[in-house]
């Protein structure tokens, strides 16, 4: 007699649609609720809507795909957190269209950087 996880594995139909269940009831799981928290949704203390010229900026960032390698995250690792100040927080990019956060980045961490913009963006190709 097979037990049911024998079955499973051994009919692929059923176990591509019971990983697909599996995953779907995690996500929502993890993402449904940060629609209800207010850290995620209304801005930090201080945040303004970006000028007309941070978003001509904001769009050359984006059209020159700096993205890439430039992070706009400070993540919560002694080395940043020292280097840049305080991490980041959602509340900080509500006003994000996309959003930046990268997963990669090759290149100096651009959150915070302020005046090394303009001397970082002559090395990018």
């Amino acid at each position: 007699m097979m037990s049911f996880q024998q079955r499973v594995e051994k009919n692929v139909g059923l176990l591509i649609m019971l990983t697909l269940l599996v995953v779907s009831v995690g996500g929502i799981v993890e993402i449904v609720p940060l629609y209800f928290q207010k850290t995620t949704t209304e801005p930090v203390a201080g945040l303004k809507p970006y000028s007309a010229l941070e978003l001509t900026g904001r769009d050359i960032y984006v059209r020159e795909g700096c993205y890439n390698c430039h992070s706009q995250m400070i993540r919560p690792f002694r080395a940043e957190t020292e280097r840049y100040g305080h991490y980041s927080v959602a509340g900080e990019f509500v006003y994000d269209r996309p959003f930046q956060w990268g997963a990669k980045r090759t290149g100096p961490d651009l959150a915070r950087g302020g005046g090394d913009i303009a001397m970082i963006g002559i090395g990018c190709t």
